[in-house]
């Protein structure tokens, strides 16, 4: 099958799995890395009570404390009947050891892979299991949970959802995937041994893990599933995140021998301030991207 990439990179086919076609949530279990948000873990478990009822709860919540400085806890209103949250520690650093920590303890047959700082939303696990179609790997919706300037741009750029192939036949398929918001077989990602923990920053590990599973099966979108992301960390965090995506993309560069230097671009909506925010996404980028 021939892919319009956008990034320059086909994975080569050595399998073709099909995954189950019908799953049931206890098929699922979640898987959390976290560190030093214990604000965000509280959020994302009241939210996900409020909209969630138990016939659709998964098999279990697994919450990955990753060297937080103050250690995270499960406060008691969350522990209830019928949902198991267990609480891990990962003394290695990166988020990628953390979520493999989560999936080797993990007992059902998919992974659902999120953050800390996303809230979960009604149709988060059902819109998944809605999607179903033989693919190894699904990538969900990702919208902003607030609604000032920075969190309407990461919206309208969709900076966590991931960038769209086409093939021969015009199919539109995920690039890779995004651990934001993911639904993984269980048995695929065992296959190609997790996520690579040579990746130890929070950017490049999913592409990684995306392109890997791509060698097995096909990945395919589940855009009803839906999830928020809370960047409530302003323009310091704008900063910050694009220029770990810089050096993610440099490792992923490095590891894969193709050119993922940043390239200016413009808004997808196009205003002022979204074309400002462009111009320093790109600086960041940029410089995370040189400096690694």
């Amino acid at each position: 099958m021939t892919l319009i990439s956008k990034v320059g990179y086909e994975p080569k086919k050595k399998a073709n799995l099909i995954a189950p076609l019908k799953i049931k949530p206890s098929d699922i279990s979640i898987v959390i890395p976290v560190r030093d948000n214990q604000k965000g873990i509280d959020l994302f478990l009241s939210n996900f009570f409020n909209t969630h009822i138990p016939k659709i709860y998964p098999k279990e919540i697994i919450i990955v404390d990753n060297n937080s400085k103050k250690p995270i806890v499960i406060h008691k209103q969350f522990q209830i009947n019928g949902l198991e949250i267990i609480l891990l520690k990962c003394s290695k650093i990166g988020p990628a050891a953390a979520r493999n920590l989560g999936l080797s303890c993990s007992k059902g047959d998919w992974i659902l892979f999120t953050d800390s700082d996303c809230i979960p939303c009604e149709s988060w696990i059902t819109g998944y299991i809605n999607s179903m179609n033989g693919s190894i790997g699904y990538a969900g919706n990702v919208k902003a949970w607030g609604s000032n300037f920075l969190s309407k741009y990461y919206q309208t750029q969709e900076i966590l959802v991931p960038l769209k192939v086409i093939d021969c036949e015009k199919n539109i398929s995920p690039e890779y995937l995004i651990t934001a918001n993911t639904l993984i077989w269980k048995l695929a990602i065992e296959k190609i041994g997790g996520f690579n923990e040579d990746i130890n920053i929070a950017a490049g590990e999913d592409i990684d893990l995306g392109w890997r599973l791509l060698e097995l099966g096909n990945l395919s979108y589940a855009f009803n599933s839906v999830v928020y992301h809370n960047f409530d960390d302003g323009i310091l965090g704008f900063i910050k995140r694009f220029s770990r995506y810089g050096k993610g993309n440099k490792v992923i560069s490095k590891m894969y021998n193709i050119d993922l230097s940043p390239r200016i671009f413009n808004a997808n909506k196009r205003n002022f301030i979204n074309q400002l925010l462009s111009k320093l996404q790109y600086i960041c980028l940029l410089w995370g991207y040189i400096t690694h």
